[in-house]
């Protein structure tokens, strides 16, 4: 029996950390807009994309030559880069489309190197920076960062070091946190919360819903995503289940700041 992909992510997201797989559950984001998305057939592409360039990477050069030679490689030969319009554009966070396209958001070009570079035997590793995810080529002691988005650029620290807010010593070790390559989880939940915001803004309410209740699932019991499932579900006309979720926010928020609201919300919807 074919599981479906909201299964197949279910199953994916409670592996432990160190097993996660990320090009599964990167998939399983895609297939909350394609539900028949065939999970073989993409990572079938991967395989092809890596053969493709295999000649052209040599993983025990140093790590500046070795981001030189993806980016020529990655953003260059298979032409894999950003441009403006797929920030509207829910297929730029499916996997699949943005093979297709050869375009996408920077966090799913910068997973796309991590899992090409997988296959042609570099580590490389995602970095949460704010407003813009970028990659890092990892060698023992040293990562170089990388922008898939725009074809592989290499980024110094120093620079996007300057690109955050300043502050005292503690704020600067806090900006250097931004810095540092993030785990599996993280780049999956912020691929769906991208998903979450778009759809919201289009009134989508039911591929929003699709996209919180995998946030929960990969992140866990995060009390906004729980509030916000809540709203999605009363605009879906689901209020026994939306009070559930109000109720669960402020059990695990006591101190929220809109625990009046919320509170009005649980009414309105037992007196429905």
């Amino acid at each position: 029996m074919k599981l479906s992909g909201a299964v197949r992510f279910a199953l994916a997201a409670r592996a432990p950390d160190e097993v996660l797989d990320l090009e599964e559950l990167t998939l399983g984001v895609a297939a909350i807009g394609k539900p028949d998305l065939d999970f073989g057939a993409v990572s079938a592409a991967l395989d092809r994309l890596a053969e493709e360039v295999q000649d052209d990477i040599t993983p025990s050069a140093p790590p500046d030559r070795l981001a030189a030679q993806l980016a020529a490689a990655l953003g260059g030969r298979l032409g894999f880069r950003g441009h403006p319009g797929v920030f509207s554009n829910p297929g730029a966070s499916y996997l699949d489309e943005v093979i297709e396209t050869r375009s996408g958001l920077p966090i799913l070009l910068s997973v796309l190197w991590i899992l090409l570079g997988r296959r042609l035997g570099v580590q490389v590793e995602g970095v949460g920076f704010p407003g813009h995810f970028l990659a890092c080529i990892v060698k023992p002691g040293a990562c170089v960062y990388v922008d898939p988005f725009h074809g592989g650029q290499v980024r110094e620290a120093r620079d996007l070091m300057d690109r955050l807010p300043g502050g005292p010593p503690e704020a600067v070790d806090a900006a250097r946190r931004f810095l540092q390559p993030v785990g599996i989880r993280p780049i999956v939940a912020r691929m769906l919360t991208n998903l979450k915001n778009l759809w919201i803004d289009r009134d989508d309410h039911v591929q929003a819903l699709a996209a919180v209740d995998r946030i929960l699932l990969i992140a866990g019991e995060q009390p906004t995503e729980i509030r916000d499932r809540a709203l999605l579900l009363l605009h879906l006309a689901r209020p026994q289940e939306a009070a559930r979720d109000l109720r669960r926010y402020l059990v695990i928020e006591p101190g929220a700041v809109d625990r009046d609201v919320v509170e009005q919300l649980i009414q309105r919807t037992e007196e429905s």
